[in-house]
């Protein structure tokens, strides 16, 4: 129980961390989307400006597209009021062509050591190619620039350094990430201290679901044995009847379902279950040769190939008792005249034993498995009802198998269904 806890606990906290991390995404991502398509629509105006200017930019030409913005994204309510100072803040230059298609910068107070060799090599490429807008690196930063005419029909280039408009991004990108990680911390360290009491009410359904299922099990065995006892006695009054034989059958069942229902509310206890290093080939060979005589009786086909001295960390009675849960489902579910299959082999990176126990069930082609290990779960009602069972062993080898910190699963093969148990090879 204490695995099955410690796994819901975590299963919660993560569960809970990656909600809170999905909200941040969608949080913060929206807030930088917006700020990116902020900054970049600011290059756009103030590129515009210059360019409707000439290379210049004062509060009062700036004011048309600061002043009265007409993108819903980058209206007032988030850029805020027009103020005539923010234009001091860009830093650009001019570029103009001359007669003899030699760049001649223009307007470069704005501007702090730029390599005017690269400004000019760069402007005559563009002036060449014929490419009205882009960007480039020019030391440092990064430059958008744009290709405007003059009143005389002269062709220039603006260039606004945008290195410094995208900072406030990139600013808040990195403070983002700082923030949602810090977040994430503080959220998780919280959740793992709460998370205990918060699970609390689980935990006390689950022992008083497995007391009560202990000690009913425990009043119900006194009435079963007597019942028992009265129907023997018939028997030895020479009352040997098909009724009494019928009661017989049904006690015993009875009786299996109870030690069943004990064993399975123990089992998850993992405090009550001391694992030793035991011969997991020498319990299987040992079932195994136990059930087949009842193979033969129900005229089955039983084949067995186990590799010897398989050693895994388990608890010697309760892997005796996983293994004839698996023989003993095989037998049940097995078609008529079919056959079980059982094999103990070593994995291929020998590290894992591998138990899988197989029966012939045409009808299981396509159906759904996922459930087969729930508690009283049963595939087909009508078709199960004629064999005896509860739904619970499946359950039981199970939680036996996370006991053991193993795992199993099912598949159908080839006509076969197959229950695979994988366990760890002990050192």
């Amino acid at each position: 129980m204490r695995l099955m806890i410690q796994k819901f606990r975590w299963k919660f906290i993560g569960m809970s961390i990656t909600a809170l991390f999905i909200v941040l995404v969608i949080t913060l991502g929206t807030l930088l989307g917006i700020s990116y398509t902020q900054s970049h629509n600011e290059v756009d105006r103030v590129l515009t400006t210059l360019v409707n200017n000439q290379g210049q930019l004062t509060p009062r030409n700036a004011k048309p597209v600061f002043g009265n913005q007409k993108d819903p994204i980058n209206k007032n309510f988030l850029a805020g009021e027009y103020n005539p100072e923010a234009i001091f803040q860009y830093r650009y230059f001019t570029v103009a062509s001359t007669k003899n298609n030699t760049p001649k910068i223009i307007n470069d107070d704005n501007v702090y050591d730029v390599a005017r060799k690269q400004i000019i090599g760069t402007s005559k490429q563009v002036f060449k190619d014929k490419v009205t807008s882009g960007s480039v690196n020019i030391g440092s930063n990064q430059y958008a620039y744009r290709v405007g005419k003059d009143s005389k029909g002269n062709q220039f280039i603006v260039y606004l350094n945008e290195s410094l408009i995208y900072h406030r991004f990139s600013l808040l990108f990195r403070v983002s990430i700082l923030l949602g990680l810090i977040a994430l911390i503080v959220f998780a360290l919280i959740l793992i201290l709460v998370s205990k009491k918060a699970i609390g009410p689980i935990i006390t359904t689950y022992h008083k679901q497995r007391e009560f299922i202990t000690n009913a099990g425990h009043e119900l065995k006194t009435p079963l044995a007597i019942i028992s006892a009265n129907t023997e006695m018939e028997e030895m009054l020479g009352n040997n009847s098909e009724w009494n034989k019928s009661t017989k059958e049904q006690v015993d069942r009875l009786t299996r379902l109870i030690n069943r229902l004990i064993a399975l509310a123990r089992t998850g206890e993992t405090g009550e279950v001391v694992l030793n290093k035991v011969n997991f080939s020498e319990i299987v060979k040992k079932n195994v040769t136990s059930f087949k005589s009842v193979m033969q009786k129900n005229d089955l086909k039983y084949n067995a190939m186990i590799m010897p001295d398989l050693y895994v960390k388990a608890e010697r009675n309760i892997l005796s008792e996983l293994t004839n849960i698996l023989l003993d489902n095989a037998r049940k579910y097995c078609d008529r005249d079919g056959e079980v299959r059982v094999s103990l082999t070593k994995g291929k990176l020998g590290t894992n034993a591998i138990l899988r126990v197989a029966n012939t069930y045409k009808e299981g082609k396509g159906k759904d498995y996922s459930h087969f290990f729930e508690r009283f779960y049963r595939e087909d009602e009508s078709h199960n009802s004629k064999k005896s069972g509860f739904g619970i062993g499946l359950a039981m080898a199970q939680e036996i198998v996370q006991t053991f910190h193993g795992k199993i699963h099912v598949s159908h093969k080839d006509d076969m269904i197959v229950f695979t148990v994988i366990l760890k090879l002990a050192k």
